[in-house]
């Protein structure tokens, strides 16, 4: 494969993670930066550079980073000597660093639902908003043993080599 034809395949490969990511709830500009910048080779980008992979203005990219940085998963860094702000991915393990950043809207939630519960006469509504919080708390009580059952399988995983892919891009 050649490297323009890798290249257009990598930039179809970002658009299709970008409309999975849309369609999960990220809005449509973020969803392209975060996986842009999740594929690409490069350690950090400038907003020029994205605008560039992306195909799209500057002013698009300022708009996309900021929820990208308030959701933890970019950072902006400085490189000294440059004037330009650069994103990178905030960790390695930007996965882990999703899931610990849920802890506050989990508290959150038990809080609006317990209160609810307080408000909510006998019934089904009761029931169900019982049943939400019930299974929020379950699922709360287990983000500490899904992070480190995943760090245990990333540490496995990134410790043997990746292997060598068909041409195809099996």
């Amino acid at each position: 494969m050649s490297a323009d034809d890798r290249e257009r395949a990598r930039s179809r490969f970002v658009e299709q993670f970008a409309m999975v990511l849309n369609d999960a709830g990220m809005q449509r500009m973020p969803a392209r930066v975060f996986a842009y910048v999740l594929a690409s080779d490069a350690d950090s980008h400038t907003a020029t550079q994205l605008a560039d992979g992306l195909q799209v203005s500057p002013a698009a990219i300022s708009g996309a980073v900021r929820p990208l940085m308030d959701m933890g998963v970019l950072v902006r860094e400085r490189v000294p000597g440059e004037r330009s702000d650069h994103y990178r991915v905030y960790s390695d393990d930007v996965w882990s660093t999703l899931i610990e950043r849920q802890d506050p809207m989990f508290r959150h939630i038990d809080v609006l639902l317990t209160s609810g519960l307080g408000v909510l006469a006998p019934g089904a509504g009761r029931r169900r908003v019982r049943e939400t919080r019930e299974f929020y708390r379950f699922m709360y009580t287990q983000m500490d043993t899904l992070s480190a059952r995943w760090r245990a399988h990333r540490a496995e995983v990134t410790a043997s080599p990746e292997p060598v892919r068909a041409a195809s891009g099996e």
